[in-house]
């Protein structure tokens, strides 16, 4: 598997420097990686060959070259896993009275936010899954963009309102994030559809 660091990360690492909050940087780094590590184990219990870890400024991303299982219930399973990793992690920590608040945090935070149902994040991946048992692949992905843009617009709405209240440009640099991810994976649902058509026509 080809493991790949975006030279970002150092930007934003000196940013967190300047701004005296490394540590809170590196548990985010540090459990993000917990995050996609369980993703990992899964897809390759699920019969999955891993391709490339990604690991970027706000987050990493894990490709595989198959799946292996093409059940969609195995792949909730597989998208899933991570978020709740983060959680049984906060919870634990919760139950056993360990005063790590920014841990806690981290990960409460890491679950709750790649369970939103926007591509390409975790909750988008498992909405497009429930939506392919009913309608296909092809309906199935349109409506899952469809379904993120509207949230996205919503969700950046009332960042426009958090970040105006509480002045934090950090905000602002995650719903630029979300909007970044939107429109790379748009762009390869447009690209995914182009192919599709040709290959029809072709067919025909």
């Amino acid at each position: 598997m080809k493991i790949e660091i975006n030279l970002k990360i150092i930007l934003v690492l000196i940013l967190f420097l300047i701004i005296k909050n490394i540590n809170t940087y590196l548990i985010f780094i540090i459990f993000i990686l917990i995050h996609e590590l369980a993703h990992l184990l899964v897809g390759i219990c699920i019969g999955g060959k891993p391709r490339k870890l990604t690991l970027s400024p706000f987050g990493a991303s894990l490709e595989f070259y198959t799946y292996g299982n093409n059940n969609s219930f195995g792949r909730i399973l597989f998208f899933l896993i991570g978020p709740l990793v983060n959680f049984i992690i906060a919870f634990l920590l919760l139950n056993f009275r360990i005063n790590l608040d920014k841990i806690i945090f981290t990960n409460l935070a890491i679950g709750i936010f790649n369970l939103v149902p926007i591509l390409p994040l975790d909750g988008g991946k498992i909405v497009r899954e429930i939506l392919k048992i009913f309608f296909g692949i092809e309906k199935s992905n349109n409506y899952t963009m469809l379904i993120s843009k509207i949230i996205l617009v919503i969700i950046s709405f009332f960042y426009a309102i958090i970040i105006i209240k509480i002045k934090n440009i950090m905000v602002f640099f995650l719903i630029i994030y979300l909007w970044y991810l939107f429109i790379i994976e748009e762009r390869k649902l447009c690209l995914y559809n182009k192919t599709a058509e040709s290959i029809k026509k072709a067919n025909i």
